[in-house]
């Protein structure tokens, strides 16, 4: 029973395909993405990333040194405080390193690059030569 109306529901699903292809020669989808490559895409997941994830650094870096502050010279508290200063920079190094490493494959990749672009980003459905290309 619930695999009769998973069939239902998913040839419903692509009716307005079909009405659409009947009803011109031509029906073009543009691309819903900005991103037309793999790379750029993964460059802008990274930027996001980063955007995300320096202020949780600056908040661990405020936090080590709020544990300098309370240990008063007690010897565990500040090597507690050392350690949570230098995993703070760690992760500052790795995330600052992430972007690094994306920027120079995507330098690298855009250097074996042609000129001309073979893809398309969109989805064209002809009706008359009955193609389907994305």
């Amino acid at each position: 029973m619930i695999y009769q109306r998973l069939i239902v529901l998913s040839l419903l699903c692509y009716t307005p395909l079909f009405m659409l292809a009947a009803e011109g020669d031509r029906v073009t989808f543009s691309n819903p993405l900005v991103f037309s490559s793999l790379q750029g895409l993964i460059t802008a997941l990274v930027q996001a990333l980063i955007v995300l994830l320096i202020p949780i650094v600056v908040f661990f870096i405020i936090y080590a040194g709020f544990k300098y502050v309370t240990a008063q010279g007690n010897p565990s508290a500040i090597e507690d405080a050392n350690k949570a200063l230098l995993y703070a920079l760690i992760g500052a190094v790795i995330i600052l390193g992430s972007f690094a490493i994306t920027r120079i494959v995507t330098n690298t990749v855009e250097q074996f690059r042609p000129t001309t672009s073979i893809m398309k980003p969109s989805l064209v459905i002809e009706r008359n030569n009955a193609s389907l290309w994305i």
